[in-house]
């Protein structure tokens, strides 16, 4: 079996999602797909900023440099300073995976490079671009694993609208991909409750651990040969959300939400 894994690059919470999936399953996956360019430490600062505002975001952009220079060391001292890699390639190359940076998942060379590699199945955790149909079209098994529990909460920051919409819990959902963004059938949900108290770095943790562990479970039953069983989801646009717009944070901190 063979298996492209996509995801994005950044320092934070990226490494430890992809992590235990390449732990369990890195004998088959062929490349780690980095979608979009290895963004600056600026640029990932500034959206953080605008995803948490300028406390948090300033919070935020300390822990995005951090990584960044911790992720110069070699991959067996980041380890030992921290127990973690920190960036999805250093992790992918530790578990013997060559990463590819992909700036356009579009492109014709990228096309021909999937293509080549004939993958049997593809995972998208996290992807920075969207997956294009002819990339789908490659394989005939393609599954992402999304931050909520779908149909609600498509799109972006699916930490915090949970949060801000006072739901009782949230989760991951695998779900078969196709060209429209969260949309395809409903592989599993794995849900966890949401607590009084929690922040939005406490949420994204446990979506990273909760999508990890789905995604380890999923590739496992592909690799034992299962059909994946699916059921349907019901989208609409009221389900996508984008970034939170400024008055929304506003209005979360001043109901007691927190951001970290």
């Amino acid at each position: 079996m063979r298996v492209v894994v996509f995801a994005a690059e950044e320092p934070v919470y990226l490494p430890r999602y992809v992590e235990p999936i390449l732990a369990a399953h890195g004998d088959v996956v062929e490349r780690v797909v980095l979608a979009g360019p290895d963004r600056p430490v600026r640029e990932q600062a500034r959206r953080q900023y605008a995803m948490y505002g300028p406390r948090a975001g300033a919070r935020m952009a300390a822990r995005y440099a951090s990584g960044r220079l911790l992720d110069a060391l070699p991959g067996s001292l980041q380890q030992s300073l921290s127990g973690r890699y920190h960036s999805v390639a250093t992790a992918a190359r530790a578990h013997g995976v060559r990463p590819l940076p992909v700036e356009d998942l579009s492109a014709q060379w990228f096309l021909d490079r999937m293509g080549d590699l004939d993958p049997d199945a593809l995972l998208s955790v996290v992807c920075g671009q969207r997956v294009p149909e002819p990339v789908l079209d490659v394989s005939t098994r393609a599954v992402n694993v999304h931050g909520s529990l779908l149909p609600a909460y498509r799109g972006r920051a699916t930490a915090f609208w949970p949060l801000y919409h006072g739901e009782s819990r949230s989760g991951v959902t695998a779900h078969l991909m196709t060209p429209e963004l969260d949309a395809g059938p409903i592989v599993e949900r794995r849900p966890f409750p949401l607590r009084e108290g929690d922040t939005v770095d406490d949420v994204m943790e446990r979506i990273v651990e909760t999508g990890a562990e789905l995604a380890v479970d999923v590739l496992g039953r592909l690799r034992a040969g299962e059909r994946l069983e699916t059921e349907p989801n019901p989208t609409g646009p009221e389900d996508y959300h984008t970034l939170p717009t400024a008055a929304e944070r506003r209005e979360f901190r001043r109901r007691g939400g927190r951001f970290l």
